[in-house]
This record gives C-alpha cells, structure tokens and sequence, in this order.
C-alpha cells in the first residue's frame, strides 16, 4: 500500500514538472549563442501564454549590440527607440497574437566584440493593458533570454556576411524550429506520463 502511494505521489510529481515544462515557454531570442563581432540574424519568439491575446512586444537591445534593420511581419507595425543613433529597444505592436499561437520578428544586427551573456529585456502586453516583464535571471519564473556571445571566430552559420546579404528567408529551417521545439517538449511529457502510468499499473501486480 504505502509503494502504491509513494509511486502515485511521485507520478503526480513528476506530470506536474512535465506539464509545467510545457506551457511555461516564454519570450526568447534565438540564436542564444553567437560568436563575437558578427553579422546574425536574431529572432524574437513570443508565445501568448493566456486566455486573451497578445497585442505588444518591447524588446530591449543589449549594450554592444548593434541592429541595422529587422524584417516586416504582415499585420504589425515596429518602433525603434534609439539613443545617439543606435537602437535601444524595439517595440511592435498593431497585430494579435492568439492563445494558442505564437509570433516570431527577425532583427538583423551585429554582436559585440566583448564575449560574455547579454539578456534581452522583454515586455509582452496583453489586451487589455497587463504587461508581463520578461527581465528576471535564468531560474525566475519570467526570465530575460540570455544570448551568449563567444569568441570571435567561433563557427556560425551567417558570421562574415555583410549585413544587406543576409536574410532571414535564407536560414533554413527558421519558421520550422519552434514548431519542433514545443511539439518536442509535449511528446516528451507524453512519453513520461505513459511511462509512469505504466510503472504505477507494474505495482499493483
């Protein structure tokens, strides 16, 4: 009786870790590494995690980060706030982003020539007008996403290239990746609860 309810107990556990991982994705810059000093193309990721809809996104830059141009996304409208010429943040807005949906903008730029991890303050507003501030560290419940710039030289798909060659139609595999990566994570809670249940079903025997 008691190895029933500690495997039941551990399985209530380990569903609620897994569904947990699920629907806590939150805002994101990727690529989250770069080499130092190189052109990339950086895409902001933003999932709507409520019954309303998104309806806003500021994304602050960096220190050391330099963006050029980003890429119009049907619907939505952009803003650079700048500070002696150079962008400090960019803030869209205009469009919806759905319950079940997901939005990505593309900021093409150069990183820094210092290494180090750079966290790209992020606040998402909802209709209505509540904002959600995507500024904590790495283990908070709404964390900045960190990109980790390594030294110059380092292998990357668009280092090099002058910034009007590169485009974000060109990577292969852009518009997909997410896709993969939250279809990724509910099989893999998937897979654990049907190995669990099929461990609880083994200790009844």
């Amino acid at each position: 009786m008691r190895k029933s309810l500690f495997r039941l107990a551990a399985l209530s556990t380990l569903l609620t870790l897994a569904l947990s991982s699920v629907v806590n994705a939150h805002v994101r810059v990727v690529p989250e590494e770069a080499p130092a000093d190189s052109y990339e193309v950086f895409t902001v990721r933003v999932p709507s995690e409520k019954e309303i809809p998104t309806t806003g996104i500021r994304v602050e830059v960096p220190e050391g980060f330099i963006v050029s141009r980003v890429e119009p996304v049907p619907g939505w409208n952009y803003e650079f706030e700048e500070e002696a010429g150079v962008v400090r943040a960019i803030t869209w807005s205009g469009g919806e982003i759905g319950e079940t949906e997901f939005q990505q903008f593309d900021v093409q730029g150069k990183t820094p020539a210092e290494p180090g991890e750079y966290a790209w303050n992020a606040f998402q507003t909802y209709e209505g007008g509540e904002v959600v501030e995507w500024i904590g560290p790495e283990d908070s419940e709404e964390p900045a996403s960190i990109v980790r710039v390594g030294e110059a030289g380092a292998e990357s798909g668009s280092q090099g290239a002058a910034p009007q060659e590169s485009s974000p139609k060109d990577l292969p595999g852009t518009a997909t990746a997410p896709i993969a990566a939250y279809g990724g994570l509910g099989f893999g809670a998937l897979a654990l609860v049907v190995a669990l249940l099929a461990l609880l079903r083994r200790g009844k025997r």
